[in-house]
């Protein structure tokens, strides 16, 4: 195989991936070794560069993943359609409410609390611009802090976070 069909294939896995995919699953895939994958990912972050492409692969030690330059993911918000919360799935609009009420959250407290992986509705709230990266966790592993944006905020019609309705007001009975 050549490496441009490799570099299309990997760029396109990312793509469509719900979230960072093990180096390994690339180097068996096209029987190559780590090196030559690192050259590979190399050479895909510079044509990205050189082109003015809005991503770029994030290289873990094990992983890698398809994610949006910070000055593009900062613009996003004031270009996204209206149509954003259209269309979202169920698991999608239960990700939001949890890292809304619960920001900042680490996907694996958001996954913790659905019970199940949240990678693809945060990957999907993300690339919508209603949730953002805040920082990162200090203990080991250093896990990524989620909030929700400005974004957010406009289309739930509200200034703040602090203007969501509490969630025991939701509730008149004192049995639920």
């Amino acid at each position: 195989m050549n490496e441009q069909l490799i570099k299309q294939l990997i760029t396109s896995t990312l793509l469509l991936s719900d979230g960072p995919e093990k180096k390994q699953y690339f180097t068996d895939k096209f029987d190559i070794n780590d090196e030559d994958l690192d050259s590979i990912i190399n050479s895909l972050n510079n044509t990205f560069k050189e082109n003015h492409i809005g991503f770029y692969i994030s290289k873990t030690s094990s992983t890698l993943d398809l994610k949006t330059i910070p000055d593009i993911e900062a613009r996003l918000s004031s270009i996204i359609p209206e149509t954003i919360l259209r269309g979202l799935s169920a698991p999608a609009m239960e990700t939001l409410a949890i890292i809304a009420y619960e920001q900042p959250v680490t996907k694996s407290k958001i996954s913790d609390i659905r019970g199940v992986d949240s990678d693809s509705s945060i990957k999907t709230l993300n690339s919508r611009g209603l949730i953002a990266k805040s920082g990162e966790l200090e203990v080991p592993g250093s896990p990524v802090l989620y909030v929700t944006t400005e974004l957010f905020n406009e289309k739930m019609d509200i200034g703040s976070i602090d203007e969501l309705p509490r969630i025991g007001s939701l509730f008149t009975n004192e049995e639920e």
